[in-house]
Formats: C-alpha cells, structure tokens, sequence
C-alpha cells in the first residue's frame, strides 16, 4: 500500500484516526464540565489523573529528545504539562505526594514507559496531548466559570497552558512536524504513536480493562459520524466560544 502523496503528515495524523478521535471525545470526563455536571473535587480527582500521565509523557519525551535532538526545535520544554497540572493541584488545597493511579492512569503510564526507546512513537503521543489544548481551552474557560476561579489561570494551568498563545504555537509544530522529511517508515512510527493515544485516552477511565481499538470501533460502529467529527474539526478563525459537539478534550487532538 502507498502512502498518500497529496496529504502531510500531521494531515494524515488527523484524517486516519478520526474515528477513534471521536470515541475519546465522548468518553472524556471533563465533558461534564462543560455541562456543569461535574463536582469541584472531581474535577480535582482528573487533575491528579492527568498529573500522573503527564508526568510519564514527560520523561519520555525529554527521552526522545536525547535520542533525536532534532525534535527539540518543535519539542519544547514549555510543553512539557505536569508542571501545570501539579500547580493546579496544589492550588486546590492537595498534594502530589499522595496521588494514586487509577488502572487506566497505570496502564497508560506502563505503556509509554515500554515505549520510551522509540522517540518517533512518543512524538505521536505528543502531537495527541499538546493538540488536545485547543480544545481545553474551552473547558478552561467553563471551568473558571463554574468553579469561580481566577481569570489568571489558577486552577486551569493543565487544561489551558499557552493562552492565546495556544493556536499559533500549535501550527508551529505541525508544521515543524511536517518539514522534518521523515522516510516513510518513520512516519509510520508517529502515525501508531498517534492512533495508540487516542486508544490509551479512551480507556483512560477504564478501570477493569484496556479495550483494544478494535473492540473500541465494534463497539461504537452505528454512532460513528465521519462528515460531523470533520465539521465539528474545522477552524473557524474567529470562532470565540464552541459550538454543540466541537470540544476536543483531555488527550484528543484538535484541528
């Protein structure tokens, strides 16, 4: 099978997991914070979550940075997003020092560290997190709302780390990403790293089993709306708030 010729990669990164991008979104508890569904301290409890694979997604990405030095004109230490968490989570009252993995976070974590050695695949798991900050900007701004925080960021670090500076730092590496001319096997190492974040996101609040994107994709067959989620992913340059269905979340990448 030849690759498309007509299509860049980060094109590709998007295009190709759509449907497992889709599942993730619908999947993703900070959903109910847009609703205002979701209690203060269980937004806390996310938090905690996400600071524990943050935490894993950053050693390994420094890793890869040791491995391809290359990587860190688009690989850079602002993003690296445990920090961000953490300061949220000390902001509300806690303490790193006591947070447990729950058996989604520490399948996860397991995962990327099995995968630490291969610095193209933990770039693919990169592209996922920092492209989901498009889309959590929104919840941040929810979630100033609904919890009463601070329009400075305390509180919503993690889920809006670059303010308005998220859009064109995101084009940036896409667009690094693209002009690296990595061969075709290469490539290919991002692209699973990209679609294995989509998987590891959904089961993310899994705490019996890790649901293989097969499974996944049987599963949500008849609900699966290619011509909505493209829709849904296409910027709107001075589109301000989101519209029903248009918030990529947590791990999921954006546009």
């Amino acid at each position: 099978m030849t690759e498309p010729a007509d299509r860049t990669l980060t094109q590709r990164c998007k295009d190709e997991n759509w449907d497992l991008h889709q599942i993730a979104e619908r999947n993703d508890g900070l959903a109910l914070v847009l609703k205002g569904q979701l209690e203060r301290e269980a937004y806390v409890d996310i938090l905690e979550q996400v600071w524990v694979g943050a935490r894993a997604m950053d050693d390994a990405a420094r890793s890869a940075l040791g491995a391809r030095p290359e990587l860190g004109a688009i690989v850079l230490d602002e993003q690296m997003l445990a920090g961000y968490a953490a300061e949220d989570i000390v902001f509300f009252g806690r303490t790193t020092d006591a947070v447990e993995p729950r058996p989604g976070t520490a399948r996860f974590v397991a995962h990327v560290r099995e995968r630490a050695s291969d610095p193209l695949y933990i770039l693919g798991l990169h592209y996922v997190r920092l492209g989901a900050c498009n889309g959590n900007r929104f919840v941040a701004m929810k979630a100033r709302q609904h919890y009463a925080l601070p329009e400075t960021g305390e509180g919503t670090r993690f889920l809006d780390p670059f303010g308005k500076a998220q859009r064109e730092g995101w084009t940036a590496f896409k667009e690094g990403l693209d002009g690296f001319g990595l061969d075709a096997g290469e490539r290919g190492r991002v692209l699973v790293g990209v679609r294995a974040m989509y998987e590891y996101a959904i089961n993310m609040g899994n705490d019996e089993r890790h649901v293989p994107a097969a499974e996944l994709l049987e599963i949500h067959a008849g609900t699966l709306d290619k011509d909505a989620f493209t829709k849904s992913h296409t910027v709107v340059a001075d589109k301000t708030a989101p519209a029903p269905g248009d918030v990529p979340l947590n791990l999921t990448e954006a546009s």
